[in-house]
């Protein structure tokens, strides 16, 4: 932003702002924060200060991003050391000069090996190999934080994680500590239960393979047990239920959910000339009067060059232009889903139609705003808020009479029988306070470093471990080294991942699981109170206006199966 515009915003500011609509005054006020956190109200030479900390901020951005990137180590295993790996798996690795395979640091082989491999020694290994393959990040993210904090410091913040919650629905940090310590005290019950069953599972399996049993749970350990007891407890056959969710009867059914229950109408557009034969153009409108609400595509297989993960990407915003005219909204969501296969339909996991629900519901945010300035369309809300609507959204794929309309054999048509559908459903609570307490551990950890002017970040994440988990991180790791949010712009924000999960919980139980999932009146609700204002409102004020209430934790601690007084 100029300095002569922001001091003309400046003057205005002083004027009698409350003749503007709403949405406006909102506007004149983030303009104006967002040029005070430039520093553009303070002397030139502490600007010139800002600047340099902003420019040397981003360059170590980029350089631990690199590293993380550019690593490309590996750990060579032998068919033996890896039994408990899935074949194919085994099959599709690499073989060293050796004869042994190479295992490397990419998250799908690390989860692999971690949660199958029966070999403690091999997980040890495999454990310590990740987590020290980009040690070199260490002095760079410490730095990084140290430089953070200088210039929250000079921008008159007590440090970076009150600079950047500022204009976040949490507001401070005080909110945030609270908010993850509370979590944490209320989750260590069924935490110590969970982890009762895993030292039980661990001694039963030593005695199995004729190893000593040492009563702890290692870090190794805790992903391969935790895996076990859900197959054991639950026992879901993933690859069963993959034949229940074929892609095509999967969109279907979810498109016409998301019709019915935001009072929407989807149309395929005919003929659209997109940027490939595979993607599809849909135009949406509003069932009462008919008024078009925007277009969004689906690109749903993976193709060389094209973006890897699940993504939605607003290549238009939702906003009023300047002759008073409407601009509607148009969105890409791509997925990258295994291709048909001959006769073979693509097949999806139950992961997969969860993320397929989550993802899609990003796109309703946009088709459903009615924002009138581009920069509070959609999901340009607060942070610690944008997972939010769509989060409660994936209660959907959770429920029985959504999986039931969801799913229809590729073979037969037959919904998802009973024997299936009531492990899947159960198993939403296998392991629940290990991964919780485990977000809290990482939020934690970026939530300190970001509070102190320097940190020793290994020793930290050691204290908040065997605090919040009672296992320490394997000795000589860091997970700070290779924790690309603190490097990728969620720095003192990795909460917010947390936050809004047990927020959309509340959402849910308190409306739709008492009113209806299929309620068409809370759905337009919901569609009227939380994704029709996009930014233009804050998001504590769209959940009140909601629920009628301020959220709490509750509904979430009931959902993972503790009883709330």
């Amino acid at each position: 932003m100029r300095q002569d515009l922001f001091e003309k915003l400046k003057a205005l500011e002083e004027k009698d702002t409350t003749v503007l609509p709403a949405e406006m005054q909102r506007f004149l006020k983030k303009l104006i924060k967002i040029g005070e956190r430039n520093g553009l109200h303070l002397p030139k030479d502490v600007q010139d200060k800002v600047k340099k900390l902003s420019n040397e901020i981003s360059d170590l951005s980029i350089q631990y991003s690199r590293v993380y990137n550019e690593e490309n180590s590996t750990i060579e295993f032998t068919a033996q050391e890896l039994d408990g790996v899935p074949e194919d798996f085994i099959k599709s690795l690499e073989m060293a000069e050796s004869g042994m395979r190479k295992v490397t640091m990419k998250p799908p082989h690390y989860t692999s090996v971690m949660k199958k491999a029966k070999n403690p020694e091999t997980r040890r290994r495999m454990g310590f190999a990740y987590g020290t393959c980009c040690l070199e990040n260490t002095p760079t993210i410490e730095k990084l934080a140290a430089l953070r904090h200088e210039k929250a410091v000079v921008l008159g913040y007590a440090d970076n994680v009150s600079f950047v919650t500022e204009l976040l629905m949490a507001k401070n940090r005080d909110a945030v500590h609270s908010f993850l310590v509370d979590l944490a005290e209320k989750l260590q019950p069924l935490w110590q239960k969970e982890k009762e069953i895993l030292l039980k599972l661990k001694e039963e399996e030593c005695q199995q393979l004729g190893i000593p049993f040492d009563g702890v749970l290692n870090a190794w350990d805790k992903n391969y047990y935790s895996n076990m007891m859900k197959e054991r407890m639950y026992n879901v056959d993933q690859e069963k239920l993959r034949e229940y969710f074929p892609l095509e009867a999967v969109q279907t059914c979810m498109l016409q959910i998301y019709q019915e229950l935001l009072g929407l109408e989807f149309k395929e557009v005919p003929d659209a000339k997109l940027w490939h034969p595979g993607a599809t153009l849909y135009r949406a409108s509003d069932t009462s009067s008919g008024e078009l609400m925007g277009y969004f595509a689906l690109d749903l297989f993976p193709r060389e060059g094209k973006y890897s993960h699940f993504c939605n990407l607003a290549v238009q915003s939702g906003c009023v232009k300047a002759d008073g005219t409407r601009q509607l909204p148009f969105v890409i969501l791509l997925c990258n889903f295994t291709e048909p296969r001959g006769e073979k339909p693509s097949l999806l996991t139950h992961d997969e139609v969860e993320t397929f629900f989550h993802e899609f519901g990003h796109t309703m945010h946009h088709i459903c705003s009615r924002a009138t300035l581009a920069m509070f369309a959609g999901t340009k809300v607060e942070r610690d808020f944008v997972e939010c609507p769509s989060q409660m959204l994936e209660n959907w794929v959770w429920e029985a009479e959504p999986l039931k309309r969801l799913s229809g054999h590729y073979t037969t048509g037959k919904v998802l029988p009973q024997e299936l559908l009531e492990p899947l459903v159960a198993s939403r609570l296998a392991g629940v306070a290990s991964f919780a307490l485990r977000q809290i551990s990482l939020a934690l950890l970026d939530y300190n470093i970001h509070t102190r002017p320097q940190v020793d970040t290994a020793k930290l994440f050691k204290e908040i471990s065997e605090k919040l988990l009672q296992y320490p991180p394997q000795e000589g790791t860091n997970m700070a080294s290779h924790f690309t949010h603190l490097a990728g712009g969620y720095d003192g924000r990795y909460y917010s991942y947390m936050w809004s999960e047990v927020f959309s919980m509340d959402l849910f139980t308190s409306r739709f699981k008492k009113e209806g999932v299929f309620n068409k009146e809370t759905g337009t609700d919901y569609r009227t109170k939380i994704l029709r204002p996009g930014g233009s409102k804050d998001a504590a004020d769209l959940i009140r206006d909601f629920l009628g209430r301020d959220p709490s934790n509750e509904a979430f601690l009931v959902s993972k199966g503790l009883s709330v007084s």
